[in-house]
C-alpha cells in the first residue's frame, strides 16, 4: 500500500490538477482511495491525498492538468510505503518532484566540498508572493525588510526512520504547533509576521544526519550556520523574520545535537548518498 500526497504547488490561483491513470493490464491489480467527494485517482491541491493498493507491480500514469501545468515546478508529489511487510531496502519514502533539477547555491558545506541532501524550500515573502529555492540558498532577502511570513520544507527521498520537525512563531499570534517535512507552517497574505523558528531533526535514524540553519531578523541579526535542534527569535522577541536558510547532510558517524552555534568546518563529514529521482511536468509515470 502506498499514499500519493499532493505536496506543493508553484503556480499561483487555482492549482493544477494531478490524476493518475492505471496500465489497463494491471486495472484489476491496482485500487485507489481519495478525498471525500473526489473521484478515485484524482489530486485537487495541496493536502489531497490517495491511498493505492496494489497486489503486483503495475505502472500509474501521473498527468498535470490546468493552466501552468506545463511549469517546470508545478506539482511536487511525495510517495510513502505504508504497509510493513516491505523489505528494508524497500522501505525508505520516495518524494515524486515534478520538476526540473535546480542547483544548490553557494553555502557553506558546498564550499567545503560536502556532498549535501536536496531540499526544496518554498515560503510567502511579503511583496513576493510565494517563492520556492533549494537547500543551501536563502528564503527571502537577508538585506531587505520583507517578511517571511510562511514556509514548508520538502525533503525529497526521505528515508522512513528520520523526519525534519519545525515550527514558528506568529507576531501577536504566538507559537504555532511544530509540522514536518512536507507541510505548511505560518500564513499567507494576512500580513503576519514571523518572529522565531525551530528546526529539529526527529525519529530512530536523526543523528545520522546534520541539519544546518542560518536566520535573518528585521533588526539585522544574524544566527547560524548552526547545528540543529535551534529555536531562533531576534533580541527582543519583536523583530520579524527575513532570511532563511537550511542545508541538510547525511554523516558517517552519530554526532551529539547541540542548539550551540558552529562554523562549516566544525560539521561531521557527509556520506555518499543517492541522487533523488526527477521528473518534469506535465506528464510522468511512476513504477509501484
Amino acid at each position: 500500500m502506498f499514499a500519493l500526497r499532493y505536496v506543493a504547488t508553484a503556480i499561483r490561483g487555482v492549482a493544477p490538477r494531478v490524476v493518475l491513470t492505471v496500465d489497463p493490464d494491471r486495472a484489476d491489480d491496482v485500487r485507489m482511495l481519495s478525498n471525500p467527494g473526489v473521484a478515485a485517482g484524482v489530486l485537487r491541491q495541496p493536502g489531497d491525498l490517495c491511498v493505492i493498493s496494489v497486489e503486483r507491480d503495475a505502472t500509474v500514469l501521473i498527468t498535470t492538468i490546468g493552466e501552468g501545468a506545463d511549469h517546470p515546478e508545478a506539482v511536487t508529489l511525495q510517495l510513502d510505503r505504508l504497509d510493513q511487510s516491505a523489505p528494508s531496502a524497500g522501505r525508505s519514502n520516495s518524494r515524486l518532484a515534478l520538476a526540473a533539477p535546480q542547483a544548490s547555491g553557494g553555502s557553506a558545506a558546498s564550499d567545503a566540498g560536502d556532498r549535501v541532501i536536496p531540499l526544496r524550500i518554498a515560503g510567502h515573502v511579503e511583496r513576493k508572493g510565494d517563492l520556492f529555492v533549494s537547500g543551501g540558498d536563502w528564503l527571502g532577502d537577508p538585506d531587505s525588510s520583507a517578511r517571511i511570513e510562511g514556509f514548508s520544507v520538502q525533503w525529497p527521498r526521505r528515508p522512513a526512520n528520520v523526519d525534519l520537525s519545525y515550527g514558528c512563531a506568529l507576531l501577536g499570534l504566538g507559537r504555532l504547533p511544530d509540522v514536518v517535512a512536507g507541510e505548511f507552517v505560518g500564513t499567507r497574505m494576512q500580513a503576519r509576521a514571523i518572529n522565531g523558528v525551530t528546526f529539529k531533526l526527529i525519529g530512530e535514524d536523526a543523528d545520522a544526519y546534520a541539519l544546518i540553519v542560518e536566520a535573518v531578523f528585521s533588526d539585522g541579526s544574524h544566527f547560524g550556520p548552526a547545528l540543529a535542534p535551534v529555536d531562533l527569535k531576534g533580541p527582543t522577541g519583536r523583530e520579524h523574520l527575513v532570511g532563511l536558510r537550511l542545508q541538510l547532510s547525511e554523516v558517517k558517524v552519530k554526532a551529539p545535537r547541540s542548539s550551540a552555534r558552529v562554523s562549516a568546518s566544525t560539521r561531521p563529514e557527509p556520506a555518499p548518498r543517492k541522487p533523488a529521482r526527477i521528473f518534469r511536468a506535465p506528464r510522468s509515470s511512476a513504477s509501484i
